[in-house]
C-alpha cells in the first residue's frame, strides 16, 4: 500500500514539474504555429517549419495543461490497474490487509484481486522451515548436558493471519527458539545422563511430543526433531571413558578365560581320544591272540578226531587172525 501511494504522490508531482517547466514554452509554440499557419493559409506545412517542432501535436501545444492531466490520469489507472491484482508464489499464503487491519480473508496461490491502495498483502511462508538451537539442561542424575537440536517445522496454512497478527514474520526466534530450549529441558530432565545415549530414540520423542503441544498453541506444526549432538562435563566423559575402558578389560579377561577353558577343554578330549584309542588297540591285540588260541585249538581238535577216526577204522577192520600176526 505504501509504494502504491508512494508512486501515485510521484506520478502527480513528476507532472506538475513537466507543466512548470514545459507549460508555458508550449503555449507560445502554437501561438507562434497559429499565426504563421494564418499568413501562409493552406500553404502552410508545418514540417517545413522551421520555427516549431512538427511532432509535437497541436492541441499538446495549445492545452499543455489538460494534457499533463490527461497524461497524470492515465498514469495513475495503470498504477491502480496493477496495484489491484497481488501474485502468491507456490508455498506461501497472503494475509489481506486494510489500512493495516488483518483481514480474515487468506490469499491462496495464483493470481488474487484486491483492492488499491487502501489493501495490501503480506507474504507467509507455508513450506517446511528448519531452525537449530544449542540448550544446555540438566539431566535426571543431575549431569550438566548440551544438546545440539534441529527442528523441522511449517506454518498452518490456514493459521498465518493469526500468525501475522500476532507474531509477524517474527515467530522463529519470539516463540519457537524459546519453546525448543524449555521443551528440551523438560525431557532431559527425565532420563539419566547414561540413558540420553543408550535411549537416544526415546528421548529425542519424548522431546518432539513436549515440543508439538507448545507449538500447536501458536497454530506451528513440528515435522520432525534431530537430536544432532549431546556433549556432558569434563568429568562424567572422563568417567564414562573409565567405564568403557574397564568393561573392555573385563571383556578381554573373559574372552582370555573362556580361550583357556577351551584349550584346557581341547586337552581333556584328546587325552580321553588317546585312552580310548589305547583301550581300543589293547582289546584288539586281546582278541587276535583269543582268535589265534580258538585257531590253533580247532587245528588240534581236527587232527584228533582225525586220529581217532583212523584208529576206529582200523579197530573195525582188524581180525584175530590179523591181531595174532602182529603180535608175532
Amino acid at each position: 500500500m505504501v509504494a502504491s501511494v508512494g508512486l501515485v504522490v510521484g506520478a502527480i508531482i513528476v507532472c506538475a514539474i513537466l507543466y512548470y517547466r514545459f507549460g508555458h514554452e508550449l503555449r507560445e509554440r502554437a501561438k507562434s504555429r497559429a499565426e504563421r499557419r494564418e499568413q501562409f493559409g493552406d500553404e502552410y506545412d508545418r514540417f517545413k517549419d522551421e520555427h516549431n517542432n512538427p511532432y509535437i501535436p497541436d492541441f499538446l501545444e495549445m492545452h499543455p495543461g489538460r494534457s499533463l492531466a490527461i497524461l497524470c490520469v492515465i498514469v495513475l489507472a495503470l498504477i491502480i490497474g496493477s496495484g489491484s491484482f497481488v501474485t502468491i508464489p507456490a508455498g506461501h499464503r497472503g494475509v489481506l490487509l486494510t489500512w493495516g487491519k488483518v483481514e480474515d480473508r487468506i490469499f491462496g496461490e495464483g493470481l488474487n484481486f484486491k483492492l488499491p491502495i487502501v489493501q495490501s498483502v503480506e507474504l507467509m511462508s507455508v513450506q517446511i522451515q528448519k531452525v537449530e538451537s544449542t540448550e544446555a539442561a540438566a539431566s535426571h542424575d543431575l549431569q550438566d548436558v548440551t544438546t545440539t537440536v534441529a527442528v523441522n517445522y511449517k506454518l498452518r496454512a490456514d493459521a498465518v493471519n493469526r500468525i501475522y497478527q500476532t507474531l509477524q514474520h517474527d515467530y522463529a526466534d519470539r516463540v519457537i527458539k524459546p519453546n525448543i530450549e524449555e521443551s528440551l529441558k523438560a525431557a532431559t530432565a527425565m532420563y539419566s545422563a547414561e540413558e540420553l545415549i543408550t535411549k537416544r530414540e526415546m528421548m529425542k520423542a519424548t522431546f518432539g511430543d513436549i515440543l508439538d503441544d507448545r507449538l500447536a498453541v501458536f497454530d506451528i506444526e513440528v515435522i520432525a526433531v534431530s537430536l544432532t549432538n549431546f556433549e556432558f562435563s569434563r568429568a562424567f566423559s572422563e568417567a564414562i571413558e573409565a567405564k568403557v575402558t574397564a568393561e573392555q578389560r573385563a571383556l578381554e579377561a573373559k574372552n582370555k578365560l573362556e580361550q583357556i577353558r577351551y584349550e584346557a577343554q581341547q586337552q581333556i578330549i584328546q587325552a580321553q581320544a588317546e585312552k580310548n584309542a589305547t583301550i581300543a588297540r589293547a582289546e584288539g591285540d586281546a582278541r587276535k591272540e583269543v582268535i589265534k588260541a580258538e585257531a590253533e585249538a580247532q587245528k588240534i581238535m581236527l587232527e584228533a578226531n582225525a586220529t581217532a577216526r583212523a584208529i576206529l577204522v582200523i579197530t573195525e577192520q582188524m581180525t584175530p587172525e590179523y591181531a595174532h600176526y602182529l603180535f608175532l
